[in-house]
């Protein structure tokens, strides 16, 4: 009897040893302790929390699978583990009476009981726990003094329940982290997640999104039927032609009325019919994947933006992968790898598209001669109405597929910040529909990241700020060419001078953290980042007015320049390896890198242009690469919010490693130049084609009043 009785003791010892360990481990199974003792909130969520305590100290299997699908502290919180968030996905699978598609009578399982699935209905939830540890690898990240850990509790209880219950459980300091590393939690927020509903649908937002995205539906097809009827008709006329040329009949009545009425019908429906052609997929995709290019044209273009945008491309699935990492320590020493500053010193991807625009801008403009003589002979008035012509053109080609990029930015983060598991620092869906307007005026890099909707767009920003300074410049250079050369000489230096300055000033070292942190001060702004572009100008003048398109070179001459410039691009990227640099080495560092960047890649395409390397320009020039280079700017403005979408839609955290990075980065890539391609077809091509009709009907117009008048 003094044995059963010792042993049932030791039962009951036991049992409250496991419930104190749970409820030191599992914030929902101490919330729960708390719930039976304390009826300051609804009912309903009392009792099924009440309900849950029991049926884990029974061992039910329903209550076990809930406790097993909610978050715990995990391994690695030493090195940025904050996120506890359990499985979003069993939690909600865990009502789902149907059996999984296995072979039941070779695998084994546990036999069914009237206890499998929980008696109530269960929501997701995730709290976000403000802690204090100092003992944590820190970077300067946004989220990374937030905890945050999943819930599956009853859908019943409210995040004002779950939130009192929460900070009650912090305040007792229950959870056994919390005591062994001293830590201070405060709860800062609990937030319900809400899988997709009419409560997306039902936003205004969204009913102007999915409109435009019906109209351009809708004017696609008839712009494609109306584009494949006119090209069959001239397949007809032409058959009909030939026929007539030949002596042989025609085949049918038809191509003879075509024939016949076609002038009339022409002339009803062509400025209607020119409008639906834009829209056309049949027209738009086959101008996509041409590869054929204009005499003169500068073929490596197309190769070096599509490698830029590669690479801007995996810098993004780097950059926006902070806020979901689970591991962010490691992610640091992984970074710390002397080829891994392709990618940690990666700034430099945006300054080789920023000399690409200069180059581009200038080399069209000095290559048109006609417009050179007639800018020259031209009036004061003609010379600003062509700067604003040249301005009109880039805003009316862009701005299209932005506004559709920054709502459609709007809507998904408004919609995984309910639908998600995994939270983002960036909060476009409250930041968009208030600074919209800034983008639209190009103006955005001007404010803080803080207050700026797609944090990606600075570029589009500063890019169209470049364009109308290089294009005063050029239009200047035509009557007053020291004058225009004098002042981008002085901007240069200004830029120079600027950045170094402020790098300086506020002892900038270009760690990884401060990168993100000094955003503001040394990335964003317009007189920071101009020195590559105008070396792009620069650039575009020697190339085209100096050298004719035609440089000769001696072998040491070329062995000397292959030397000098390879060697300056890699010292740059490679130099600040370790980060172990003073102060002073690291401002002039900042203000001369960009530059000098633009320097390298300008020898690059001279070199390449002018038949000094054969092999690389072959490679550069590949067809391949010209319908991809058509796609980036539609990748640029949807890579970022692509890889958020896939991170957040993951509904789990992220590791970092080697190849986990490479396999998201190929598939980020993959994705963003698919989605790019039906962005491209639908919206951009008929915005430029639209563009470029709009503008020949005004100059048809102008000429038409011209010759009334002589």
């Amino acid at each position: 009897m003094f044995v059963v009785l010792l042993f049932v003791l030791n039962a009951v010892v036991l049992s409250n040893c496991v419930n104190e360990a749970l409820v030191g481990q599992s914030v929902l199974y101490g919330i729960s302790y708390l719930a039976q003792e304390d009826a300051d909130f609804s009912s309903a969520c009392q009792e099924e929390l009440a309900l849950f305590y029991k049926s884990v100290e029974e061992q039910k299997p329903w209550a076990l699978k809930v406790l097993d699908a909610s978050g715990n502290p995990g391994p690695g919180f030493f090195y940025g583990n904050n996120l506890w968030l359990g499985s979003y996905a069993q939690c909600e699978d865990l009502d789902n009476t149907r059996r999984f598609e296995i072979n039941y009578e070779v695998v084994k399982h546990p036999n069914s009981t009237p206890y499998d699935f929980p008696p109530f209905q269960l929501g997701f939830f995730v709290a976000h726990i403000q802690h204090n540890s100092t003992m944590q690898h820190h970077s300067q990240l946004p989220l990374e003094f937030t905890i945050r850990t999943g819930l599956c509790a009853p859908r019943s209880c409210s995040t004002h329940d779950l939130g009192s219950l929460i900070e009650q459980y912090l305040d007792n300091r229950t959870l056994t982290v919390q005591n062994l590393y001293n830590l201070q939690l405060i709860l800062t927020m609990v937030r319900s997640v809400e899988p997709l509903g009419l409560w997306l649908f039902q936003l205004p937002k969204t009913i102007v999104l999915l409109t435009l995205v019906f109209v351009v539906l809708i004017l696609a097809i008839v712009g494609t039927c109306y584009d494949v009827r006119q090209h069959q008709r001239s397949k007809n006329l032409i058959t009909g032609h030939r026929g007539n040329l030949t002596g042989k009949p025609s085949n049918s009545v038809s191509e003879v009325e075509l024939v016949s009425n076609s002038s009339s019908e022409d002339e009803r429906t062509s400025t209607l019919g020119e409008i639906l052609k834009c829209f056309s997929l049949y027209s738009n995709i086959k101008n996509l994947v041409k590869s054929d290019l204009p005499p003169n044209s500068v073929t490596i273009i197309h190769g070096l933006k599509f490698f830029g945008m590669l690479w801007v491309i995996m810098v993004h699935a780097v950059f926006y992968q902070s806020d979901y990492l689970d591991n962010m320590g490691v992610a640091y020493r992984l970074s710390e790898d002397i080829f891994a500053q392709i990618l940690s010193n990666s700034t430099y991807c945006v300054d080789t598209y920023l000399f690409l625009s200069g180059f581009l801008l200038a080399y069209l403009f000095f290559m048109a001669k006609k417009n050179i003589d007639r800018i020259s002979s031209g009036g004061y008035l003609k010379n600003v109405l062509l700067f604003f012509h040249m301005f009109m053109n880039r805003f009316l080609r862009l701005t299209p597929p932005y506004v559709f990029v920054i709502l459609m930015t709007d809507v998904m983060y408004t919609y995984y910040r309910k639908a998600s598991v995994l939270y983002t620092s960036e909060h476009n869906d409250d930041l968009c529909p208030k600074y919209w307007w800034r983008n639209l005026l190009y103006i955005n890099n001007l404010f803080p990241r803080s207050e700026m909707c797609l944090s990606w767009s600075w570029y589009l920003s500063v890019d169209t700020q470049f364009f109308a300074i290089a294009t005063f410049l050029l239009i200047l250079s035509t009557t007053k060419f020291k004058t225009s050369a004098t002042i981008t000489v002085l901007l240069i230096v200004v830029n120079i001078f600027a950045t170094t300055y402020k790098s300086y000033s506020i002892k900038y070292i270009p760690t990884m953290d401060d990168q993100l942190t000094q955003l503001d001060a040394i990335y964003d702004l317009p007189w920071n980042r101009i020195g590559p572009y105008l070396v792009g100008v620069i650039t575009a003048y020697i190339f085209v007015v100096k050298l004719e398109r035609k440089l000769k070179l001696t072998k040491i001459a070329k062995t000397i320049l292959w030397t000098v410039f390879p060697a300056l691009n890699l010292w740059i990227m490679f130099t600040i390896y370790t980060r172990n640099l003073s102060v002073e080495f690291s401002a002039v560092y900042m203000g001369v890198s960009r530059t000098l960047w633009g320097v390298g890649l300008g020898w690059l395409l001279i070199a390449c242009c002018t038949g000094n390397a054969r092999i690389l320009e072959q490679f550069l020039s590949f067809p391949g690469w010209i319908p991809l280079s058509r796609l980036t700017y539609c990748a640029y403005l949807l890579n970022p919010l692509l890889a958020n979408m896939i991170y957040m839609g993951s509904n789990s955290s992220l590791n970092a490693s080697k190849a986990s990075f490479g396999a998201l980065s190929q598939g980020i890539a993959m994705s963003t130049f698919f989605l790019a391609f039906f962005f491209s077809v639908l919206i951009e091509s008929p915005s430029i084609l639209l563009t470029k009709m709009a503008f020949k009907k005004l100059t048809q117009k102008k000429d038409t009043k011209n010759a009334t008048s002589v």
